[in-house]
């Protein structure tokens, strides 16, 4: 066990953490998607200006003002706030820490098929932090995301071959997955691939 955990530490993952930095028109009308009432464009302008407001936040450094921002949008059910504010507590900033709350809205948000909330969501599953460690679930999640040709999902995915966690050892399915997030200029990815060539 301890082998597997020094060889763990020397192949990176690329993370979890990662944010929705841009909204859009289409982006920010997800909670009223599919209505066409007065009150639906109402909803979708209020959660894309939060949505925006938050995001103003967060690039400053205003993580609780962010976070109030995201909660708002998020609870009207707009998926790239969910992911955002699940980003807050898992990183806990400008709220305390709490895995469990990040797994909550990284589901939320990953369920309406969020990549990047996808793939919050396998690495915590794969890391067991705030949940129940669960390599097939993380496993199913990252090949989900890299049908989307999502790089982190993809180079998560060679980490997980390498080291067989859920799946057989196969060290020829981490290149391949390693190059194709590494083809997207992924420095994690680039690092992983040369280190197993050589």
């Amino acid at each position: 066990m301890l082998l597997l955990t020094a060889l763990t530490a020397c192949w990176l993952t690329a993370g979890c953490g990662q944010r929705e930095r841009h909204a859009t028109a289409d982006s920010t009308a997800t909670a009223a998607a599919g209505t066409a009432t007065g009150d639906s464009v109402v909803t979708a302008a209020a959660i894309g200006k939060l949505l925006r407001q938050g995001m103003a936040h967060d690039k400053a450094g205003r993580y609780a003002q962010a976070a109030r921002c995201y909660r708002l949008a998020a609870m009207m059910g707009d998926d790239k706030a969910q992911n955002n504010l699940g980003v807050l507590y898992k990183d806990g900033q400008g709220v305390s820490q709490d895995y469990a709350e990040a797994a909550r809205w990284f589901s939320k948000a990953a369920r309406k098929g969020n990549v990047l909330a996808q793939s919050n969501l396998a690495w915590l599953l794969q890391n067991g932090l705030g949940v129940e460690k669960d390599y097939p679930e993380a496993m199913r999640l990252y090949r989900q995301c890299a049908a989307r040709n999502h790089a982190a999902a993809l180079n998560n995915l060679g980490t997980m071959f390498l080291h067989g966690m859920g799946v057989p050892c196969d060290s020829d399915s981490a290149l391949h997955y390693f190059t194709l997030a590494a083809e997207q200029g992924l420095p994690i990815a680039v690092q992983n691939k040369q280190r197993l060539e050589n």
